[in-house]
């Protein structure tokens, strides 16, 4: 792996780690100042709104301007984003601080988190892209592991002040890191081939191959989002505490991370389809299990359970998005994955959010379930249609590297 790789990941870790303690403490904010689950649902969505609506565009803007721009402004963005519930404290000016904050903290995290990944899989080698994208999503694994639980701590004890001070240190640190030491490594261009012409923003959803990925990420990401949303408010409606809450958060995280670490074994054994299968079947049963439980250990154990399944997908997915995308339209694809994903997050946590205060948060753990369970027999369909074509995909890339060192030489 190379140092601007590491350099990268190690980015993404602080980053993340303002973007999740901010998100974690508004929505904790808001539900111990009353907040129902619905406006809980409403400030989530909020979250990827703006994404949402500028994915697709913000993704041929990177393919287009390299990777130096976006990172600096999203980055940001999100520092403006931390500041709000500092400046305009909630038991004052109510919850719209914490909705601004949320929908603009969407935003800058959406462009410095689809730059990244495209830097990740642009700095690869193609025998190695799977396995540095592991290292990537466990990075993504150690900022959901600490931050829940640092944030939670903090407000238990010293406040919610504090919290939101944690998540505005880290975004400025990460400012301050890549203007010193990663900004100049980077590549001014993708030096790729331009596209010259598209027939609209979901042309990439034509092809097959490339739509396939896009729906299991969704759905994978919807799964993923959602137990961030709902374990707070299944939380809080059982009675736990904050630092418990924290603790559920960090389990999930300390799972993903967990099995990223064994990913290179998992992926001589099996195909991006097989895991990403596994995935969903796995993250069934485990969402079928969290309303039989109320208690903090056991809770934490399917916690775990829930980790392992989802954490597995991400570095499959992003790999499959870089061997079935067209050539010079890695980000375009990022994009359209990241604006399928937010219309999830902007739709499904007002959905359950509602339901939850129809039915209770414990029965839309069971609509989670049986969605996964669906999604699962679609993906076991999708293994057959791609593996010849993914195999085929990294031959020709192999091919192509081989070809530009020849002409560097």
């Amino acid at each position: 792996m190379s140092p601007t790789i590491i350099k990268v990941i190690l980015l993404t870790v602080v980053v993340q780690i303002g973007c999740v303690s901010n998100r974690v403490s508004c929505s904790l904010d808001a539900l111990y100042e009353q907040a129902s689950a619905l406006e809980v649902g409403i400030m989530m969505a909020l979250f990827a709104f703006v994404p949402a609506l500028f994915a697709i565009r913000s993704g041929q803007w990177i393919d287009s301007v390299g990777p130096k721009k976006p990172v600096l402004i999203g980055i940001a963005i999100m520092s403006v984003a931390a500041f709000l519930p500092l400046a305009f404290d909630v038991k004052t000016f109510g919850l719209w601080p914490l909705f601004a904050a949320c929908m603009i903290n969407g935003l800058g995290f959406m462009l410095v988190q689809m730059t990244n990944q495209q830097l990740v899989g642009h700095l690869s080698k193609a025998e190695s892209r799977t396995n540095n994208f592991a290292f990537l999503a466990m990075g993504y694994s150690a900022a959901n592991l600490s931050a829940p639980i640092a944030s939670g701590y903090l407000i238990d004890h010293l406040g919610f002040q504090s919290a939101y001070t944690l998540a505005l240190s880290a975004v400025v640190l990460g400012l301050l890191a890549f203007v010193l030491f990663i900004r100049s490594k980077l590549p001014s261009s993708w030096n790729r081939t331009k596209v010259v012409k598209r027939k609209g923003n979901f042309e990439l959803m034509g092809i097959p191959h490339v739509r396939n990925v896009l729906i299991a990420s969704s759905f994978m990401s919807m799964a993923w989002d959602l137990q961030s949303f709902m374990i707070p408010v299944y939380g809080t409606e059982i009675g736990l505490s904050a630092s418990e809450v924290g603790w559920i958060l960090g389990v999930f995280a300390a799972a993903t991370f967990f099995v990223r670490l064994f990913m290179p074994i998992i992926a001589r054994h099996l195909t991006e389809w097989q895991t990403i299968t596994c995935a969903f079947a796995l993250g069934a049963a485990s969402y079928a299990l969290f309303p039989i439980f109320n208690n903090f250990y056991m809770l934490s154990a399917v916690a775990f359970l829930l980790g392992m399944a989802l954490g597995s997908s991400q570095p499959n997915v992003m790999s499959l998005i870089h061997t079935e995308s067209p050539p010079g339209r890695t980000g375009e694809a990022l994009g359209l994955r990241t604006m399928l994903i937010n219309l999830c997050h902007t739709t499904l946590p007002i959905i359950f959010g509602g339901a939850g205060n129809l039915i209770g948060a414990g029965a839309v753990f069971y609509v989670v379930a049986g969605l996964m369970g669906g999604v699962s027999v679609f993906t076991s369909r999708c293994q057959k249609q791609s593996v010849s074509r993914t195999s085929r995909r990294v031959v020709e890339e192999l091919e192509q590297e081989r070809s530009q060192k020849k002409i560097n030489q």
